[in-house]
């Protein structure tokens, strides 16, 4: 996939500049899938305001990296943005 794809493929979908790309077989356009960060306590309960639990000294909270990437049909990219 080329640079230039990749910006179109982001574009379409309204993702950051910077979100990877998954491409799979078939012909859909663009759109923007996972989750973004998170904190969770250690049994997995979501932690909605991680400052209130900042003066505790001992945490039971876990930061949860951003899974957010945008998915793309490669028949998709090779019909409409074929460089």
């Amino acid at each position: 996939m080329t640079t230039y794809q990749k910006q179109i493929a982001r574009r379409i979908a309204g993702a950051h500049s910077n979100c990877p790309i998954e491409v799979k077989d078939g012909n859909f356009q663009p759109y923007v899938a996972g989750q973004s960060y998170h904190y969770e306590t250690k049994g997995g309960r979501v932690i909605h305001h991680p400052s209130a639990y900042r003066r505790f000294g001992w945490s039971n909270m876990a930061y949860v990296a951003s899974t957010i990437h945008v998915v793309v049909g490669l028949q998709w990219i090779e019909d409409r943005v074929g460089v």
